[in-house]
């Protein structure tokens, strides 16, 4: 579709509903073509690379993670959510992030030989100079795929995605074959964001132009200011663990625990990019209009509790066939941390949308109010559980993670004036068809293991019964839910006869 010159505002309310589907549509497809590319992908090469070469990359991870935080600068958010947004602002916006890209990757190029130091891998600094390309490269795309979230264009934002698993997977395996270690790794990170950069602007439509001033985007800078300082936050809670088991349990154990954590995210990353995309402009829209605001997000968590809990409650059920299939037998350290860390992962995709309740309505103060609460409790889980290593670890967190859903999910509702009643009545009954799933799955496990059937037989006659009772019981027990899946099903098949059938059949 692409942004035509000058046109940075927001669709229309009556295209919104059009909009989401046709969005989600195409979200949820080609989010499903990047879980699987990943999947594979990190299979081929978890055959290929060692447990140590991913510890080297999550060592270094730690410090790119961080300084991509900060060249984000929070401004993506603040373009999304504008009402009003000129084309000056997303010039000077796309200064400001290109600019802080360029500083923060010159930091990371002079801090490579301190982090060697640090966990005392001299390695690590080719790898730092290595990844910090990819840096540069993702602050110059903040600002296209800001503009292609603002205005819902879905399709254009996932095939970028898409495109760059594809590239990037195909050439980190190839450097793989090649014996490169490590470096394979290093090569499909840049390659990735290399990709996605590169087709983020002929997909948004932007063209950068100089900016004419910088006095209209205060309310901006100020929005991205506490959406950085929660980036920041937030980072701590996502990174720390990493940087304590790297420093104390060596790149073996830091391999295991980033691999257990890959497959962790996934169920997460799903719901979250398939969703954040068009929910958040949905929400932003009627802001003004705060029934309809509410009716949007509770709309959006029944969905995202119904898909992304039961993947969560399923990984862990299934987690030791799962490990065995995608990784292989040497990665058998991974099983109790997978679990642990699904354990955390299953209310995550619903008390993650508080974050969507803060940047709608542009309180970046209570947003970063919330990354400390969460910051907080992760950074204690951390160091209580790192005795107990990897596992202590995600044991720690998983409680922590747990703990705090609900207060999260309270504090936003308060701040929009919105019942945290409703979320949690679309909410327990879709989590208690994804419980009762999981605890089938898990006796129908045992059972198979006892008959002696092998690790890919297990694993398919737990996904096979796994869907079969959490959809006989979505049928009994979320009846709401499982009359939108089929409504959507029947429109996204509606929507493929159309395009597939030729004029006047």
């Amino acid at each position: 579709m692409g942004i035509q010159a000058g046109n940075f505002g927001i669709p229309a309310k009556a295209d919104v509903a059009r909009l989401a589907r046709t969005g989600l549509g195409w979200s949820a497809g080609l989010m499903i073509g990047r879980y699987v590319i990943s999947v594979a992908s990190s299979a081929v090469l978890a055959r290929l690379v060692s447990p140590t070469d991913y510890g080297l990359l999550g060592m270094v991870a730690t410090l790119t993670v961080f300084i991509q935080v900060l060249s984000d600068f929070g401004l993506s958010w603040a373009t999304v959510q504008r009402h009003q947004l000129t084309r000056n602002q997303v010039d000077t916006l796309f200064l400001v992030n290109t600019g802080v890209g360029v500083l923060l990757t010159v930091a990371c190029l002079v801090a490579a030989p301190f982090v060697a130091a640090f966990y005392g891998r001299p390695e690590l600094t080719k790898i730092v100079v290595g990844s910090s390309a990819a840096l540069f490269l993702a602050a110059v795309a903040v600002q296209p795929n800001a503009l292609m979230r603002r205005q819902m264009q879905l399709k254009e934002q996932s095939l970028c995605a898409l495109y760059s698993y594809l590239a990037s997977s195909a050439l980190g395996i190839a450097a793989a074959l090649l014996g490169l270690g490590y470096w394979a790794l290093v090569i499909q990170l840049v390659c990735q964001q290399a990709v996605a950069t590169t087709l983020s602007f002929p997909y948004s439509g932007y063209r950068p132009s100089i900016p004419r001033g910088v006095l209209d985007v205060n309310g901006l800078l100020v929005f991205g200011g506490y959406s950085t300082a929660y980036g920041l936050v937030n980072y701590l809670a996502r990174n720390l663990d990493n940087v304590l088991i790297g420093r104390y349990w060596g790149a073996t154990n830091l391999g295991y625990y980033s691999r257990a954590y890959f497959l962790m995210t996934l169920p997460a990353m799903f719901v979250g990019g398939m969703f954040a995309g068009v929910v958040i402009p949905s929400m932003a829209i009627f802001k003004r209009e705060p029934s309809q605001m509410e009716f949007v997000y509770l709309r959006a968590v029944r969905m995202i509790t119904m898909i992304g809990c039961p993947l969560a409650v399923g990984l862990l059920a299934a987690a030791p066939e799962f490990v065995g299939f995608v990784y292989g037998s040497k990665w058998g350290a991974v099983i109790p941390i997978v679990a642990w860390l699904s354990l955390a992962c299953i209310l995550q995709p619903i008390h993650n949308t508080a974050q969507w309740i803060y940047i709608v309505l542009e309180r970046g103060r209570d947003m970063f109010f919330m990354g400390l609460i969460v910051a907080g409790s992760s950074v204690l889980a951390f160091v209580v559980g790192l005795s107990g290593g990897p596992v202590g670890v995600a044991r720690s967190y998983a409680i922590a993670n747990t703990l705090i859903a609900l207060p999260i999910l309270l504090l936003a509702h308060r701040a929009a004036g919105m019942a945290l009643r409703k979320t949690l009545s679309e909410c327990i009954p879709l989590l208690c068809c994804a419980f009762f799933m999981g605890v089938v799955v898990w006796l129908v496990g045992v059972e198979a293991s006892t008959a002696g059937l092998g690790l890919r037989v297990r694993l398919a006659i737990k996904i096979s019964v796994g869907i079969a009772v959490y959809l006989l019981a979505l049928r009994q027990i979320g009846c709401a839910a499982y009359s939108d899946m089929l409504a959507e099903l029947e429109r996204f098949y509606r929507a493929g006869r159309s395009v597939c059938l030729p004029s006047g059949s």
